[in-house]
C-alpha cells in the first residue's frame, strides 16, 4: 500500500513541514499582507492629480510615464523573481530577510516618488521618471517575498487554504481601510503639499513596520529536497513548460482582466447610460458586500469541491450573472444583484488564488527537483498586471472606435451600445476563455496535488534519513 503524505509527517524533517500555524504566526501573516494594501491604491487614485494640481506637471506627460512604467514594470517582475530565487537561504529564511531589506528600500523610493519632484527646485520629471520608474523593481522585492510565503510556511493543504482566506480578508479590509483615511487627511490639509506629505509618511511608517513585525513573526519552515541554490537560467525557464504553470497563468490574467474590465468602463456606464455618476459609489460598496462572505466561504468550497472545479463554476457563474443582467443593462435591480454575486465569486477566487500558487509551486519541485518560489509569485504578478492592463485598454478602444465624444453631455447611440457592451458582454467573452483555457488546460486536480505532496514528502524523509 502506497504510503499517504500525513503518514509521513512523522518522519520529515520533525514534522516542521507540516506543524500546525498558531494564532500569532497567522496575525503575523496578516501584517505582512495588510502593509502590502496602501502603495498601489494610492498610486492609482491619487498620484496622477498630485503630480498635476501640486507638482504641476502636465497631464499628458504624466499618462506617458504611467504607460511606460506599466511596460518597465511587467519585465521587472521575472526580473526581479529570478534574483530573489538566487539568493540563499539561511537560519532566518530566504523571503523573511528579502521582506524586511524591501520594505525599507520601496518605502524609501516611495517616499522620493512623491515628495522628490515636489520639494525638487528643478528637474521635477526627471524625479519622477527615476523614481517612478524604479519603483517597480524596490516594490517588487517585498511583493515577491510576501507572496512566497504560503508555499513555504506550511506544506499542509488545510493550513494554506486559512492563510489564503487570511489574505484575501486582510487585502480587502485593508485596502478599505486606506480608501477612507486617505480623503480624510487629503481633504483635512486641503490636498496640499503638507496634507500629501503626512499622509506618505504615514503610511510608508506603518508599511515598514508591520513589514518588521509580520516578517519576525512568520517561519520559512517547507525546504527544497534539492539544496540547490542557484538554478541555472536554462532550468528557470523551464518552469514556464509545466502545463499547470501555464494554464493557471492564462486563466489568472483573463479572470482578472474579465472582473476589472467592467471597472474600467464603470464612469462612462453611471454617467451617460444610467445618468447618475454618484450611483459608482453605492456599487463599489455592494461589492464588497459580496466579497466578505465569498472570501470567508472559499476555503469550504475549495476542500469539499477542490480548488480547479470551485474556479471553473465561478467563471461560469460570473457569466450567467452578467447573462441575467444583459435582459436589461439599466435595470438597478439587476445591476445590484449582478454586483452582490460576482463581488462574492471575486471573494471566493481571491483566497483560492494565492492557494494555488503554492500548488503550483510544488508541482514545479514534484516534476523538475527544485523549488521556485520567486518565479511562481513574480510572473503570476506580471500575469495579474497584464490582466488590469487589459481590462484598462478595453473600454479605450471600444469607447474610440464607437466614436466617444469628450466632455459631451450626450453621446451617440452607437458609444451607449459600446459602453453597454463593454460593461456586460465584454466581460462574459473573457470569463468564457478563463473559464475554458482553465477547465481544459489546468490539469493539477485534486488526486495529482495529493500524489504531488505524497512524493514530496518521501523524497524529504528520504534526506531526512541518510543525514547524519
Amino acid at each position: 500500500m502506497a504510503t499517504t503524505a500525513k503518514e509521513l509527517q512523522s518522519v520529515v524533517d520533525g514534522d516542521i513541514a507540516h506543524e500546525k500555524i498558531r494564532a500569532g504566526e497567522k496575525l503575523a501573516f496578516a501584517f505582512v499582507i495588510f502593509s502590502n494594501t496602501p502603495y498601489s491604491a494610492l498610486l492609482t487614485t491619487f498620484l496622477l492629480i498630485f503630480y498635476t494640481d501640486v507638482v504641476g506637471l502636465n497631464p499628458f506627460t504624466v499618462g506617458t510615464l504611467f504607460l511606460i512604467a506599466r511596460v518597465v514594470d511587467g519585465f521587472s517582475d521575472p526580473i526581479m523573481g529570478y534574483l530573489v530565487d538566487r539568493l540563499p537561504r539561511t537560519k532566518f529564511g530566504k523571503f523573511r530577510t528579502v521582506l524586511i531589506v524591501g520594505a525599507i528600500l520601496a518605502g524609501v523610493n516611495y517616499i522620493l516618488v512623491w515628495l522628490g519632484p515636489a520639494l525638487a527646485p528643478s528637474g521635477k520629471l526627471a524625479i519622477a521618471y527615476i523614481s517612478y520608474l524604479l519603483l517597480g523593481f524596490t516594490y517588487d522585492l517585498p511583493n515577491i517575498a510576501q507572496n512566497s510565503l504560503i508555499p513555504v510556511m506550511t506544506a499542509d493543504d488545510k493550513a494554506r487554504n486559512t492563510l489564503g482566506l487570511i489574505q484575501g480578508f486582510v487585502a480587502v479590509v485593508g485596502g478599505a481601510f486606506f480608501a477612507i483615511l486617505a480623503p480624510i487627511i487629503l481633504e483635512a490639509g486641503n490636498s496640499s503639499l503638507s496634507a500629501y506629505s503626512t499622509l506618505i509618511l504615514l503610511v510608508v511608517g506603518l508599511v515598514v513596520l508591520t513589514s518588521i513585525i509580520g516578517a519576525l513573526g512568520v517561519k520559512e519552515r517547507v525546504m527544497p529536497v534539492q539544496a540547490q541554490t542557484h538554478v541555472a537560467l536554462k532550468e528557470y525557464l523551464n518552469i514556464f513548460r509545466q502545463r499547470p504553470f501555464y494554464s493557471y497563468l492564462a486563466f489568472l490574467m483573463l479572470f482578472t482582466a474579465a472582473f476589472f474590465i467592467s471597472s474600467g468602463v464603470g464612469a462612462y456606464f453611471f454617467t451617460y447610460v444610467i445618468d447618475d455618476l454618484s450611483m459608482l459609489g453605492l456599487i463599489s460598496l455592494l461589492s464588497l458586500v459580496g466579497l466578505l462572505p465569498g472570501i470567508f466561504l472559499s476555503g469550504i468550497f475549495s476542500e469539499r469541491l477542490g480548488k480547479k472545479k470551485v474556479l471553473v463554476l465561478a467563471s461560469v457563474v460570473m457569466m450567467v450573472s452578467l447573462m441575467i443582467r444583459w435582459i436589461d443593462p439599466t435595470s438597478i435591480p439587476l445591476i445590484f444583484t449582478s454586483t452582490i454575486l460576482t463581488g462574492f465569486l471575486f471573494g471566493v477566487f481571491v483566497p483560492i488564488n494565492a492557494v494555488m500558487g503554492a500548488d503550483v509551486v510544488d508541482y514545479i519541485e514534484y516534476k523538475l527537483n527544485h523549488r521556485s518560489e520567486p518565479a511562481v509569485a513574480s510572473i503570476a504578478s506580471f500575469a495579474s498586471k497584464f490582466g488590469s492592463g487589459i481590462a484598462a485598454a478595453i473600454p479605450g478602444y471600444v469607447l474610440g472606435f464607437a466614436g466617444y465624444v469628450a466632455n459631451s453631455q450626450v453621446q451617440p447611440p452607437a458609444v451607449i451600445s459600446a459602453i453597454i457592451f463593454t460593461a456586460v458582454a465584454a466581460p462574459i467573452i473573457v470569463y468564457a476563455a478563463a473559464g475554458l483555457i482553465f477547465g481544459f488546460g489546468y490539469d493539477l486536480d485534486k488526486e495529482l496535488l495529493q500524489k504531488v505532496q505524497t512524493t514530496l514528502s518521501e523524497r524529504r524523509a528520504a534526506k531526512q534519513a541518510v543525514q547524519p
